[in-house]
């Protein structure tokens, strides 16, 4: 028909997808590809059916953009609107013309394109032509898995990815641009899978609109010759990757699988991962770039995974609620970091919150009207039991937060925790009776929120809904470690460096007894090193300490707005805990966020918080024996360029996942999620 537009067919996809098993189908079925076809390789035997010309220059555009085909960076808007697009623009329709020259129907493949769809939409309309985008989805892991073997062929090792974590995100990186660009011109989803196991079935949409014809039998038995499923040879299973989570993979299957969801609710979902995923990439990025694109491991990229399989396990509520905090401890530190912290994200989030002391003569009148109360370490009986049955009375659930493992009788009757130390008896018969009231109350309750998987463990026994919130950082904490960051510190002028231990609560004798000896042989040897201790913690106990007495200072407790710059002030933190103790092993790790707020490297004990919290040799040293603490003392005060830059990378770490923009959400949609089990129609984080 004369004056129809022109039609194309633009295949849209990450690299490794099956973009060019699409893409030959729809040749063989009448589309025309370009003129100038990249050849078939030992990586692509049955070809690649894209243009190397237009190839070639969306990967300058990239690169003008300030990214590459194999960085998940994201383009900036700006550098679509520059006016240096309008001859990008012009070449680009040269280039169609050249390829295409004056076919009514064409299909076009680059998978760099995903990333450039704004600029290339533009450039259809230039050139006269209608698209027709078909996004092609394979599992993420097997685009992963397919980058990573182009390690072991020589001549494609450049362009491989052996890190699975990276291959991961530019694969999230890639679907989510083709994704937000293409809502509404040309939504079309094909998953690779279904295109192997059954190519009618997967296009039959297609032929239905009629934006092509259905193959006859010849064409037909042509793609079924050429669509080998032995082509497939990355294939995904159960077991994810090795340094990858489950739940990261977990996360990127339901990407996939939502990709047909145009609903607002699932729209808004990838739009919020997407602002993650911006949030967490530029907290790392200079970190790494820092990283051998060609190594097996890329620790930030598992660090961005992680964050994000962390922060979409759930949406919040869809609406503000009210909510009760009931504080057994007003005055410890725990209750900053689990009350006042928690109170500040619910606020920023719209939520009327109130805050007062469990034993507040008035607790039991506040609770009416509520959504949602919150007790911080309260122990079973008066004034809990009146708040426990006025809840039950309203209907409003009733969680239970506690930070340390206080309530395991077993644990506190075997004597794994060091506070009781040198106790009376009957003051330890007393912790053991409040241990058995901590455990009632856990049970009395209708969901537990704690600081560490070990403590949900050991908490879901007595309560059916357990949830993991971390502790953080709030502003007020994030502008003191930015403060204290420009203190001198004295090494710099008298050549000692610092090794500092601060100890909020008399507690940790056990805990520095892990570290003593290395300190103190260390000490012998090298005559520069200072111990510093801030806090509780006598090192009169230690008797390998004796002969440095001079070298130890003591430093009085002090409010956490001030801990920062005490830390400050030193070079290397230290987290000894007492291994296979129970008790330490539950414990979060405030000290080493404390510390890496800022800047400071710390040398800690393999607990699974604390192992968690570094990655060894790049924001700190994990140190199990008295041997590795000596070889990690002797290794940051050998190296001090490596403790700075292990410093720097911990604050960077840190900031990303526990800074308070970041973390703040996510304490939303646990308490959200507590509501929402006992209103319908909400929806919130599932419990671990």
């Amino acid at each position: 028909m004369i004056g129809q537009p022109r039609r194309a067919f633009l295949i849209l996809g990450m690299h490794r997808s099956g973009t060019s098993a699409v893409t030959r189908l729809l040749v063989l079925a009448g589309a025309t590809p370009p003129q100038n076809l990249m050849p078939p390789t030992d990586d692509n035997p049955q070809g690649y059916w894209e243009s190397r010309l237009i190839a070639r220059f969306n990967n300058r555009l990239l690169e003008s953009a300030g990214t590459r085909w194999n960085d998940d960076a994201p383009i900036p808007p700006a550098w679509f609107a520059a006016a240096a697009r309008a001859e990008d623009r012009a070449e680009a329709v040269a280039i169609l013309s050249a390829e295409f020259d004056s076919s009514d129907c064409f299909v076009l493949k680059d998978p760099r394109i995903c990333r450039l769809l704004p600029f290339w939409r533009e450039v259809f309309t230039m050139a006269g032509v209608v698209p027709h985008g078909i996004t092609v989805v394979r599992d993420s892991v097997e685009v992963a898995c397919s980058l990573a073997a182009r390690a072991g062929v020589a001549q494609f090792r450049p362009a491989a990815i052996p890190a699975t974590s990276r291959g991961l995100l530019l694969w999230l990186r890639y679907v989510l641009d083709a994704e937000r660009h293409s809502r509404e011109a040309f939504p079309a989803v094909i998953h690779y899978a279904d295109v192997i196991a059954d190519w009618r079935r997967a296009l039959a949409d297609l032929f239905a609109e009629g934006l092509m014809s259905e193959p006859g039998r010849e064409t037909a038995a042509q793609i079924d010759a050429f669509l080998d499923p032995r082509l497939r040879r990355q294939r995904s299973t159960d077991v994810p990757p090795a340094d990858v989570s489950p739940e990261a993979v977990e996360l990127l299957r339901q990407v996939a699988a939502e990709l047909h969801d145009d609903s607002k609710a699932s729209r808004d979902r990838r739009d919020q991962l997407a602002t993650d995923f911006d949030h967490l990439q530029a907290a790392y990025q200079c970190l790494r770039h820092s990283q051998d694109p060609l190594a097996d491991r890329d620790p930030w990229s598992e660090r961005i995974l992680e964050g994000l399989a962390g922060r979409m396990r759930s949406q919040p509520a869809p609406r503000a609620r009210s909510i009760l905090f009931l504080s057994a401890a007003p005055r410890s530190i725990g209750h900053v970091y689990r009350v006042e912290h928690a109170a500040a994200a619910l606020a920023s989030a719209g939520w009327r919150v109130e805050v007062v002391p469990l034993d507040d003569p008035l607790a039991v009148e506040r609770v009416r009207g509520v959504d949602l109360v919150v007790v911080f370490r309260g122990r079973q009986g008066e004034p809990l039991a009146a708040v426990q049955t006025g809840c039950r009375a309203q209907g409003i659930p009733l969680v239970y937060d506690v930070d340390d493992l206080l309530f395991d009788p077993q644990v506190t009757a075997a004597g794994w925790i060091a506070f009781l130390d040198g106790l009376p008896p009957a003051e330890c018969d007393r912790w053991l009776s409040e241990a058995t009231d901590y455990r009632r109350a856990i049970e009395q309750s209708d969901a537990a929120v704690l600081t560490t998987p070990a403590l949900a463990a050991a908490a879901a026994g007595l309560c059916d809904r357990t949830f993991v919130l971390p502790n953080a950082l709030d502003p007020r904490m994030e502008a003191a470690a930015t403060i204290a960051l420009g203190t001198a510190k004295p090494s710099a002028v008298d050549g000692r460096p610092r090794l500092v231990f601060a100890s909020g609560t008399p507690t940790h004798h056990r805990d520095f007894t892990v570290a003593a000896r290395a300190v103190a042989r260390v000490m012998a040897r090298r005559a520069e090193p200072l111990l510093v201790i801030v806090g509780h913690l006598d090192p009169g106990i230690y008797p390998e300490l004796s002969p440095y007495c001079g070298r130890i200072e003591r430093r009085p407790p002090v409010p956490l707005d001030r801990l920062f710059a005490e830390l400050a002030g030193c070079d290397v933190n230290l987290c000894p805990l007492e291994l296979g103790n129970p008790f330490c092993e539950a414990k979060s790790a405030v000290r080493w966020l404390a510390a890496a707020a800022v800047g400071l490297p710390s040398i800690v004990s393999p607990t699974a918080p604390l192992c968690a919290a570094v990655i060894d040799g790049l924001t700190g040293l994990v140190a199990a024996t008295e041997a590795d603490w000596e070889a990690a003392l002797d290794r940051v005060l050998d190296q001090p360029d490596l403790a700075r830059r292990m410093g720097e990378a911990a604050r960077i770490d840190a900031l990303a996942r526990f800074g308070f923009d970041f973390w703040a959400p996510h304490a939303v949609a646990v308490y959200s999620s507590i509501e929402a089990e006992f209103i319908p129609g909400c929806s919130g984080a599932q419990p671990v």
